[in-house]
C-alpha cells in the first residue's frame, strides 16, 4: 500500500449524472444517479489542477499510475492502495506494421500490470475510495478479469471482497481471484445477472460496489496519459480499444480530453472501438445512429472478457467515439483468434483474445481508408494471454508425443505436425465430404488443405477415420480433417497393437445403470467382455479394462479422462484424452478422435493400453 502523505482540497471534483445532469454527493452513490439511474461521471476544477501541476516531473518522471495523482479524485492520499501499477510497455511493432502497410504501429500491452490486465489501474482508484468512505467490505460483478484485479487490491487493502462471475468464467481469472481470498459465486446467467445480483447485495449488505462505474473511469484514463508520454509527448491519430462494458473506451478518452484541455497537448486522436460479432450492442448502436446501445440477450464469443450484453457505460463510449470523430468494427471470433497468433509470432506479445481484437481489425481499417497507413496508430491490447489460455489452444497443435528416439523426431520433422493446426484453423468450417471418399482423393486432399504428403499406412488409417465420420451421418469440415490427421500422426510409429476392438454394444436407461458389451482381439485372438458404469461412456471403459486386466494381466489405473468438442470450424470432431498408468508408474497419454463420444473414448482407452503393453514388454 503507498503512503502518499498529502491530503487533496475538498472540491476539486464533484459526481454528475451524464443523462439528466444531477450532481451527487459520493456518499450517496459512485455508480448511478438515484433520479435516472443513468452512469455518473467526475468533473474537475482544471483550473485547481492545473495551478498545482508539477510540469517537471510529469514530463521527466518515469510513467507509472501513480505519477498522475493530481488527476484522481482522492481526498486523502495517505490511504492509496496501489500495487505499482501502470508503466506498461508501448511496443513499436515492426514486423507486423511490415505484414500489414503501417509506417507507425504500437501495442500498448496493459497484461504486464500486477494482475494481468488494465484493470488494476481503476483498482487503485476505487479501493482507495472504498477506503476513503469506511467501507468494510466491497463485491463486484465480472467476467474473469476485474474478479481477480479487484481481489488482489481489496487484499492489499484489508478489505474482504465478494466477486459474481458467470459460470463457465476463464479457469484463470477464477483462480487468481480465489488465491486473493475472495468468496467467489458462479452465476447460472450472464454478466448482466450477475451485475444486477451484486447491486442488489451491496444494497442489503452494505458493501461497497466496485466495478465499471464513475471512480474506475478515472484510474483508467491514466493509459492515456502514459500513451501521450511514451510517444514523446505527440498524441496518436488513432487508438483502437476493445470494448465490452464500454467503460475503458470512456476513459482512454477521457485521459486525452483532460491533456488537451490542460495544454499538455495540442490535437485529439480517434478513437476507434472494436467488439466482438458475439456480443456487438456499442457498436451495433453506432453504426446505426442510435441514441444508446440495444442489449444483447445471450452474447456468444470467445472474447469472454468484453461479453457484456447490456454496456453500463455504452453511452460514454458512444459518446467517445461521435465526439473523436471516430469509427468501430465487429470482427468474428475466428479472425480475433487469428489476430492473437499473428501478434504473438511477430511480436511476441501474448493476450487474451479480447486484447487481440484491435489487432483483427487493422487490415480492415486499412482497406476501408479509416486508417492511413502513414499515421501512428495504438493498439490497446487489454490483458495477458495466460488469462484464457484455453482460448489460444483452439488454434495451436495439441503437440505430439514421441517416443525418445532420433527417429521419431526426425519423422516429426518430416511430417511437419507442427504446421497442420494452424492450416486447419483457416477456413476451418468449409465442408470437405459429405459421403466417404476414395484413399486417393483422401492423399490428395490432405496435401492440398494441410501440406501434409501421406504415406501408404497413414492414408489407409485417415481413410477408415474420415468414412467413420461420414458413416454417421457427419460431414468432414476441414477443421474436422485436421484433428483426424493429427490423431494419426501424433502416434508415429507404433508397434502392432496387442488390444483391438471389433464392435461394443451399449444398454442404458433413465434409471439403472448402463451396460456395455466389448467384441475385440487380443493378441490374435477374440473374445468379449460385459461392464457397467454411471454412464455409456463409464461401462464401455470398465468392460475395456475387464477385458485387457483380464487377459493381458497388465494392471494399470485411469488417471484422468477429459473430452473435448474440437472448434473453431468443427461440427462432428470429439476429441477425449485417457491418462494411464501402470503398477510401475508408467504413465501414458492417449487420444482418440470421433464424431462419436464413445468412439472417440474407446479410441483412446485402445491407444493406452497398446503404448503401455509396448513400453512393460519393452
Amino acid at each position: 500500500m503507498a503512503r502518499v502523505g498529502k491530503k487533496h482540497s475538498t472540491d476539486f471534483y464533484e459526481l454528475r449524472c451524464i443523462s439528466c445532469g444531477r450532481t451527487v454527493r459520493e456518499k450517496e452513490s459512485s455508480t448511478r444517479c438515484p433520479s435516472c439511474r443513468a452512469p455518473l461521471d467526475v468533473h474537475y476544477d482544471l483550473g485547481y489542477i492545473r495551478s498545482r501541476l508539477n510540469r517537471y516531473s510529469l514530463r521527466n518522471s518515469p510513467a507509472k499510475a501513480l505519477k498522475y495523482l493530481d488527476f484522481y479524485p482522492l481526498r486523502n492520499l495517505d490511504l492509496v492502495v496501489s500495487m505499482n501499477e501502470g508503466g506498461t510497455p508501448l511496443y513499436r511493432c515492426t514486423r507486423l506494421s511490415e505484414r500489414l502497410g503501417f509506417r507507425d504501429l504500437y501495442i500498448k500491452n496493459e497484461g504486464a500490470n500486477p494482475t494481468g490486465v488494465f484493470k488494476d489501474r481503476g483498482s487503485l482508484v476505487e479501493l482507495t475510495k472504498a477506503k476513503e468512505l469506511g467501507a468494510k467490505a466491497v463485491c463486484v460483478a465480472s467476467t474473469g478479469n476485474m474478479a481477480a484485479s479487484v481481489a488482489a487490491y481489496a487484499s492489499v487493502a484489508g478489505l474482504l471482497c465478494y466477486v459474481l462471475v458467470p459460470e463457465g468464467t476463464a479457469i484463470g481469472k477464477l483462480a487468481q481471484a480465489l488465491s486473493y481470498g475472495a468468496r467467489l459465486l458462479q452465476v447460472r446467467g450472464t454478466y448482466n445477472d450477475a451485475a444486477r445480483l451484486t447491486e442488489e447485495m451491496s444494497v442489503r449488505h452494505g458493501f461497497y460496489l466496485a466495478g465499471d462505474y464513475a471512480f474506475r473511469v478515472e484510474g483508467q484514463k491514466s493509459q492515456a496519459y502514459e500513451i501521450i508520454e511514451q510517444l514523446d509527448w505527440r498524441p496518436p491519430a488513432a487508438v483502437i480499444v476493445p470494448m465490452g462494458c464500454g467503460t475503458n473506451m470512456a476513459a482512454v478518452w477521457k485521459g486525452f480530453k483532460e491533456f488537451y484541455e490542460l495544454g499538455l497537448i495540442d490535437r485529439l486522436p480517434r478513437m476507434i472501438g472494436v467488439q466482438a460479432d458475439g456480443c456487438a450492442p456499442i457498436l451495433t448502436a453506432f453504426q446505426t445512429g442510435a441514441e444508446r446501445p440495444t442489449p444483447v440477450e445471450k452474447p456468444f464469443t470467445v472474447c469472454t472478457a468484453v461479453a457484456a450484453g447490456d454496456p453500463v457505460d455504452g453511452l460514454k463510449a458512444l459518446a467517445a467515439l461521435r465526439e473523436s470523430g471516430g469509427c468501430g468494427v465487429i470482427l468474428s471470433d475466428a479472425e480475433i483468434l487469428d489476430a492473437q497468433q499473428q501478434l504473438a509470432h511477430l511480436e511476441s506479445v501474448f493476450v487474451e483474445p479480447a486484447g487481440a481484437i484491435p489487432i483483427a481489425a487493422l487490415g480492415s481499417l486499412l482497406t476501408t481508408g479509416r486508417i492511413r497507413p502513414d499515421e501512428v496508430v495504438v493498439c490497446v491490447a487489454t490483458g495477458n494471454g495466460l488469462k484464457d489460455p484455453k482460448a489460444a489452444m483452439r488454434v495451436l497443435p495439441s503437440p505430439a508425443t514421441i517416443e525418445p528416439s532420433m527417429a521419431e523426431v526426425d519423422k516429426f520433422l518430416k511430417l511437419r505436425l507442427y504446421e497442420i493446426r494452424a492450416a486447419g484453423a483457416r477456413d476451418g468450417a468449409r465442408s470437405l465430404f459429405e459421403k466417404a471418399p476414395s484413399r486417393p482423393r483422401v492423399v490428395q486432399t490432405v496435401r492440398a488443405e494441410l501440406g501434409v504428403k501421406l504415406t501408404a499406412e497413414y492414408a489407409k488409417r485417415v481413410t477408415a477415420l474420415v468414412t467413420d465420420f461420414v458413416e454417421k451421418g457427419k460431414r468432414i469440415t476441414k477443421a474436422d480433417l485436421q484433428y483426424i490427421v493429427e490423431s494419426v500422426l501424433k502416434a508415429l510409429s507404433e508397434p502392432a497393437p496387442i488390444l483391438q476392438v471389433e464392435d461394443f454394444q451399449i444398454t442404458t436407461s433413465l434409471k439403472r445403470k448402463a451396460s456395455a458389451k466389448v467384441w475385440f482381439i487380443f493378441d490374435g485372438e477374440r473374445a468379449q467382455a460385459e461392464g457397467v458404469g454411471v454412464g455409456p461412456v463409464d461401462a464401455v471403459v470398465n468392460a475395456l479394462k475387464s477385458a485387457a486386466e483380464s487377459r493381458g494381466k497388465l494392471f494399470f489405473d485411469l488417471v484422468d479422462f477429459q473430452v473435448e468438442i474440437n472448434s473453431p470450424g468443427t461440427d462432428a470432431s470429439v476429441e477425449t484424452t485417457i491418462i494411464m498408468k501402470d503398477a510401475k508408474n508408467d504413465r501414458v497419454v492417449a487420444t482418440g478422435t470421433s464424431p462419436d463420444i464413445i468412439v472417440a473414448s474407446v479410441n483412446a482407452f485402445v491407444e493406452g493400453y497398446n503404448m503401455l503393453w509396448s513400453r512393460q514388454k519393452s
